[in-house]
């Protein structure tokens, strides 16, 4: 009997601890508990503050958060394949160079931390996390990364709004037909007859007396205002609209098209390569931790 009531105390008290840290999730032989979920959940704003790279949004849900923790692992776990390990002495070194920057003493750091409802363990390992994840993209994700000079161009070219004050250089092949004999539908289809024509090297009868010029490079400034416009809006690798000049028709393929480096271009320039960086960063991040997340055993129980 004694046995009996004993075993139904036991678990009496494991059923109570389960529903107080239910298991939220796990990977591997790490576990995820409800109320570390609920912890971080609580202490979201301080964070965001000190990692804003892991925690970059304001509100989370408690999956996401979870994820969160579980692709931390991952990042620490592959980084430590690699030979990198954040050990206590570094993320100690940080905090003290931290509080050198912000001219804190150690119990003014930790009245800081307290009145945000964080302890300073909490707070040791956020920063250790924090420092895995920028060496994370450091060592990993950064090499992925490349961008192109064009790229570069075409998002200023984008996000530019007045348009008409960026200059173009361009690369073109003039393709000219006298017009007469030809029809406006004829002219209008050109640009779709003349790509038939560049692939296949067949034209309807109607256009064999169409001749090619290579104009080479040639900057938009130094064209006529009506056909530069027109180029401003042809793509590279594309045909431009007929344009018209005394009785002949001139398409022109735009072999290159690169932006004319101006001032302004040459300030924006950092700004948009990092913002392009991080844009690409963050996709390759994602990509990463899906890929990597397929060697692992992961459990979501929330």
């Amino acid at each position: 009997m004694k046995k009996l009531l004993l075993a139904f105390v036991l678990f009496s008290n494991f059923s109570h601890a389960k529903l107080i840290d239910k298991i939220a999730g796990a990977i591997n032989d790490n576990i995820y508990t409800l109320s570390e979920i609920n912890r971080v959940q609580a202490t979201l704003p301080i964070r965001k503050e000190i990692a804003p790279f892991i925690y970059k949004k304001s509100k989370y849900t408690n999956i996401e958060l979870l994820k969160i923790l579980q692709n931390q692992f991952i990042i620490r776990d592959k980084l430590a394949e690699i030979g990198y390990v954040i050990g206590d002495d570094r993320v100690e070194q940080n905090i003290q160079q931290t509080e050198q920057r912000l001219r804190l003493t150690r119990s003014q750091l930790l009245s800081f931390l307290e009145s945000n409802k964080i302890t300073f363990n909490e707070y040791f390992e956020l920063m250790r996390s924090a420092m895995e994840y920028s060496t994370f993209l450091q060592r990993i994700i950064s090499p992925l990364v490349i961008i192109t000079d064009q790229e570069v161009k075409n998002a200023y070219y984008n996000t530019t709004q007045n348009k008409k004050t960026l200059s173009f250089k361009y690369e073109l092949v003039n393709f000219v037909i006298n017009r007469k004999g030809l029809s406006q539908k004829d002219i209008d289809k050109l640009p779709q007859t003349l790509e038939r024509y560049r692939k296949t090297g067949s034209i309807p009868e109607k256009f064999k007396d169409l001749v090619t010029n290579d104009m080479g490079s040639i900057v938009g400034d130094d064209l006529p205002v009506a056909l530069n416009e027109l180029l401003r809006v042809t793509n590279e690798k594309e045909f431009s609209r007929p344009y018209l000049a005394d009785d002949l028709v001139h398409l022109f393929y735009l072999k290159k098209k690169d932006l004319v480096a101006s001032e302004d271009f040459k300030k924006s320039k950092d700004r948009i390569y990092q913002q392009l960086f991080e844009k690409k960063s963050a996709q390759l991040v994602t990509d990463w931790l899906q890929r990597e997340a397929l060697n692992y055993y992961i459990l979501e129980d929330l």
